[in-house]
């Protein structure tokens, strides 16, 4: 096996880790994550823009050269994902509701979702649902990983530490709606945490696209840059709206540059 898939590998085993991390340790600290995890998204957005738009898209123009039919295939993922995403939410019961973090002053029991900054304006009618999304979304994140590396080591760890940024929102995300459910909070820790194995799955079918063919691995760049930006302009990017205080929204202002900055830069590492 080649060293860069074994590189992809462990890149998606450490993602995973570093989330199941931040939900095992943070679990019980709702108010460090509650002021923590707006800043954290910020990042993530950027460092998700930068990625998808700075490097994945270049990377598969270079590939695949610019024709149409790449640029048809990243609009399509964009619009498959929000299709599927949408139709998921009707079939499963998930509706829209006001934020928590705008009314955790509403009760103690809200006051644990206040922290969590991915996926809070959704509710989840049952937990299957929930964590059938989010087995979904990590698989796309491993293939997205696996796909990178196999075109570019150094745009396959700027992946990896786009996918890892919004990993740890989104599995805390995903922990505090399981509580919210009535899920026991060590039980609930765990499955926001198993769902992320998915990731290994993504990597295994790139390794099979990629065994039968080098060229039809750089399609999946396309989708992997269409992925990052609806993930960073639909899922993330809206969590932060609610706030109001001038200097929060300068903060996340400054994390969106500084994850953008961030993405470009560590391309460009001598030796990377």
């Amino acid at each position: 096996m080649q060293l860069s898939w074994l590189e992809s590998l462990g890149a998606i085993v450490a993602v995973q880790l570093l989330a199941a991390a931040a939900v095992l340790l943070l679990q019980s600290q709702d108010e460090r994550l509650r002021r923590a995890l707006p800043l954290v998204i910020a990042v993530a957005v950027g460092v998700l823009l930068g990625t998808g738009l700075g490097h994945l898209l270049p990377e598969a123009v270079e590939a695949l050269g610019s024709r149409p039919a790449l640029w048809m295939t990243f609009t399509l993922t964009i619009l498959a994902l929000y299709a599927v995403e949408r139709l998921f939410q009707a079939l499963s019961g998930v509706r829209a509701e006001p934020s928590p973090d705008a009314e955790a002053s509403c009760g103690e029991g809200r006051e644990q979702n206040a922290g969590h900054g991915h996926h809070h304006h959704h509710h989840a009618s049952r937990p299957a649902a929930l964590l059938l999304g989010s087995v979904l979304h990590s698989l796309v994140d491993g293939t997205s990983i696996a796909a990178a590396f196999a075109v570019d080591r150094r745009v396959g760890w700027v992946t990896a530490l786009a996918v890892g940024l919004h990993e740890v929102p989104h599995r805390l995300g995903d922990f505090a709606l399981l509580l919210h459910m009535g899920v026991v909070r060590s039980r609930a820790a765990w499955l926001a945490v198993g769902a992320g194995a998915s990731g290994v799955l993504g990597w295994g079918i790139v390794l099979a696209i990629g065994s039968s063919g080098a060229g039809r691995v750089a399609w999946l760049l396309p989708v992997s840059a269409g992925s990052f930006v609806y993930i960073a302009l639909v899922d993330l990017l809206p969590e932060l709206q609610g706030e109001g205080r001038t200097a929060a929204v300068v903060q996340q202002v400054v994390c969106l540059l500084l994850g953008v900055l961030v993405a470009f830069a560590l391309t460009r590492l001598p030796g990377a």
